[in-house]
């Protein structure tokens, strides 16, 4: 089935295109039906695409680390003017050839050896993100249900509670580790290309894009790459979840997904015919490049190994490094998946054996010890607002380290062993300038995490309000059970992202408000003749209008009105600010054009409303 063409208009259409691109894809699965897109680059080249593309990246901290330009995100677009930003993409993909990409090494955790990440330009990760925003509906529709690694609404803890939960219903405790060497490095572009067209992306215009990221040069090294795909790049994560669908879906059509004359209706019923058969039990969990299989005895696990060796020489001209490779008892060893340390003990289980897991040692002692040196290094800013502004960038590391290994479920015993050493560092580190052991429950930040505990943290008071500032001790984490995934849970389907919503309490941010675009195109060309700094209206305040508009909810910060796209200004609060801050969200209020002339023109406001008078005068005052 080929989709026909609709060229979003603004960033709910081109949201509604991607949830139909999905149901699209799923029901021509469902009916065997080939599954054929065209058409692709109209939309990726839209307006809408490329905007939703460089606001997403300017979320991104890596937006402002340059490529081998030295340009990045603000320097390419943010200052500019919309048209010419749009126009710059636009003009790249009409004749497309990437940059080169800038390869920076980075330590790999817990190891000694170190990996390669590709920085390609701001302008190529842009058009990866156009790309990339595109193309991921039709394929998630297609990706194997248990491949977690850079996908939407999936996450690590579910990988690992996978793991835990098909150990805990079949009692199969022989799990193959898998390892793929330089798997990043040895994806074969050919291969890459025919998988994309296999699975529904017919338009050429785009598969053409996508080799010539592939092949971009890396800077000082090489002029063209013949072969694999850079860590790094946007779209990299999802290429390399479609080389591996073809064997995440060939291990599972093995066992889990086995066609079978008889239509069981329920899967234990089918799984209880299959063992009767020669068949290998088998359930693979994958994570990126990182997998592990499920079975039921050691001889089972060899014969699989040598088979999936196999499949991925012949089909994939991948290699599986045997030396790495592991084939584990966990009820005698653990293995290590994502980071956890995961085992099978003696316990109150249904078999009689429990799961457990904990941070894996070496790649935990690796975080403390990073997190002990950033405290240290706090003693030797010069202010004490340095101080404290490096204190809650190490309180920001501690809960990625808490929010991330919290499903361990041995990471209070973990946590404690170092909570002690790195709450005496900080005390060391804050000491010169008054640091107190104070009750966690009475310091002012972090309260969700610590607000329960009375034990004594360094911290210290700052300011006239004598506010607290402390440092979040390791010992406060609770064990939590991680969530199975539900495959019903996707970002492009409402039913989906219901399912996200009560399972997260986070709502997908509003679509935005594209049809101010024009209106405030318009208004800030006649505006910017008539002042000496026209570089205000840029692409930047043109973007972050349309969000201000929707943190508004569409009414007037004045008079508290609905506002019409033809009637709203934006209002920069204070617009004295530099040229990088001046255009921040937080600093855009949407009102009225009537109301916009009573802040700044001298008009007597004594005949106004009370309300309208007092929100007129707040903002006289920042204009102060």
């Amino acid at each position: 089935m080929v989709q026909k063409l609709n060229y979003p208009n603004g960033e709910r259409e081109f949201r509604k295109i991607q949830d139909r691109f999905y149901k699209e894809t799923l029901e021509c699965m469902e009916k065997g039906n080939r599954i054929s897109f065209k058409g692709l680059m109209e939309i990726i080249t839209s307006d809408a695409v490329i905007i939703s593309a460089i606001h997403k990246l300017k979320a991104n901290k890596g937006s402002q680390t340059p490529g081998s330009n030295g340009k990045n995100i603000r320097d390419s677009f943010l200052e500019l003017d919309l048209e010419v930003s749009i126009g710059k993409i636009k003009n790249s993909l009409s004749h497309y050839k990437p940059g080169d990409v800038r390869r920076k090494w980075i330590p790999k955790p817990g190891k000694s050896e170190k990996r390669p990440l590709g920085i390609p330009d701001i302008e190529d990760r842009v058009i990866q993100e156009c790309v990339r925003s595109v193309i991921e509906p039709i394929l998630e529709a297609q990706f194997f249900k248990h491949s977690y690694g850079f996908r939407p609404m999936r996450d690590a803890s579910m990988a690992l509670e996978r793991v835990s939960d098909i150990t805990q219903k079949t009692n199969y405790h022989w799990i193959i580790e898998g390892d793929i060497s330089k798997f990043f490095d040895k994806v074969n572009h050919t291969i890459l290309i025919k998988k994309l067209y296999s699975m529904g992306i017919k338009d050429r215009r785009v598969l053409m894009i996508i080799k010539q990221m592939l092949k971009a040069g890396i800077m000082d090294e090489i002029k063209t790459n013949e072969l694999g795909t850079p860590q790094g790049g946007i779209i990299s994560p999802l290429l390399a979840n479609v080389y591996l669908n073809s064997f995440d879906h060939w291990i599972s059509n093995q066992w889990e997904t086995k066609r079978t004359r008889h239509n069981y209706s329920r899967i234990d019923g089918k799984y209880a015919q299959l063992k009767k058969t020669n068949l290998i039990p088998c359930f693979l969990i994958r994570y990126a490049d990182d997998w592990v299989i499920v079975t039921n005895s050691k001889k089972n696990a060899e014969k699989l190994t040598l088979k999936i060796q196999k499949f991925l020489s012949e089909k994939l001209k991948l290699t599986l490094s045997m030396e790495k490779t592991k084939i584990t008892n966990i009820r005698k060893r653990h293995i290590t998946f994502l980071g956890f340390d995961y085992k099978k003990v003696k316990g109150n289980g249904k078999f009689g054996w429990i799961s457990r897991s904990r941070p894996n040692k070496e790649r935990f002692l690796s975080k403390i010890n990073e997190i002990k040196n950033d405290i240290y290094m706090i003693r030797k800013r010069d202010t004490i607002e340095k101080k404290i502004n490096d204190l809650i960038i190490v309180n920001s590391k501690i809960r990625g380290i808490l929010n991330y290994y919290k499903f361990a479920t041995w990471i209070s015993v973990e946590a404690k062993k170092y909570s002690r050493v790195l709450s005496y560092a900080g005390w060391n580190s804050l000491a010169p300038i008054g640091a107190k052991w104070i009750p966690a429950n009475h310091v002012d930040n972090l309260r969700s995490v610590h607000g329960e505990y009375t034990t004594g943290i360094p911290a210290i008071e700052y300011g006239d309000n004598k506010i607290k500032i402390g440092l979040t001790n390791l010992s406060f984490i609770r064990w939590e059970q991680a969530k199975l995934k539900r495959v019903k849970e996707t970002p492009y389907t409402e039913e989906g992202r219901q399912i996200y919503f009560k399972r997260t309490f986070k709502r997908q941010p509003l679509h935005r408000a594209d049809d101010l675009l024009k209106h405030r195109l318009s208004h800030a060309i006649a505006y910017s003749n008539r002042i000496a700094s026209k570089a205000k209206y840029n692409f930047e305040y043109m973007m972050n209008s349309c969000y201000a508009f929707n943190r508004d909810k569409g009414k007037c910060r004045v008079c508290k009105e609905f506002l019409l796209p033809e009637e709203t200004h934006t209002h920069h609060i204070d617009p004295k600010l530099p040229l990088d801050k001046v255009n921040r969200v937080v600093n855009l209020a949407s009102v009225h054009k009537a109301c916009h002339k009573l802040i700044h023109e001298d008009v007597n406001l004594n005949l106004l409303e009370e309300k309208v008078k007092k929100n007129v005068q707040k903002f006289r005052e920042k204009l102060k």
